[in-house]
């Protein structure tokens, strides 16, 4: 089953209720507690090269201004690595081969921005293609057609309070890693 998918760099905007249900996609480094729990189940989270404070961040945003092909799939393996789920990569169509290529051998979902109306890029269906801009909508989104509903199944959210519970959690366990590290450092 194919679905859209709503992305911009104004989180807020992806509130409006046009896009209640629909897969929602932002920035790690814009990210709140708030947002997580209000997109939680079908949100979408891109590192940008800019951070990832929340440490969600599993698509790899690989243009200018981002990562390189290079950075972007060195990124993606890692995320791999930690055993992160859904890893991607948001790629334009003319870079889409290098970076499935310098990811080898993982395989990420792969994100094709065409804003063009195309969707089917060098005719093929990737996970997602983002087809159009904020032209198509009124409102400052870029809209995508989801292919692969494997690639982040749209689940049941979580509330505030449990995502900030985890995020205590996951920086108690991250100071206790660095612990242990210094413990056997010494050693």
């Amino acid at each position: 089953m194919t679905s859209l998918m709503f992305d911009s760099d104004n989180p807020a905007v992806l509130a409006d209720a046009k896009f209640a249900g629909c897969r929602v996609a932002t920035y790690a480094d814009l990210l709140t507690p708030e947002i997580v729990a209000q997109f939680a189940g079908r949100l979408v989270v891109i590192d940008r090269g800019h951070g990832d404070p929340m440490n969600l961040a599993h698509v790899a945003d690989i243009e200018s201004g981002a990562f390189s092909v290079e950075s972007g799939a060195a990124k993606i393996k890692e995320w791999n690595a930690e055993g992160r789920g859904h890893v991607g990569a948001y790629v334009d169509r003319s870079d889409w081969s290098a970076v499935l290529s310098a990811c080898l051998p993982v395989k990420p979902y792969t994100w094709i921005a065409t804003l063009d109306g195309t969707l089917d890029p060098n005719g093929e269906y990737p996970s997602a293609v983002q087809f159009d801009g904020e032209t198509a909508i009124g409102l400052h989104v870029d809209v995508s057609i989801v292919y692969d509903e494997n690639w982040v199944p749209i689940s049941q959210p979580l509330d505030v309070a449990t995502i900030n519970r985890l995020t205590g959690l996951a920086g108690s366990l991250v100071s206790l890693a660095g612990e242990v590290q210094a413990t056997v450092k010494a050693l």
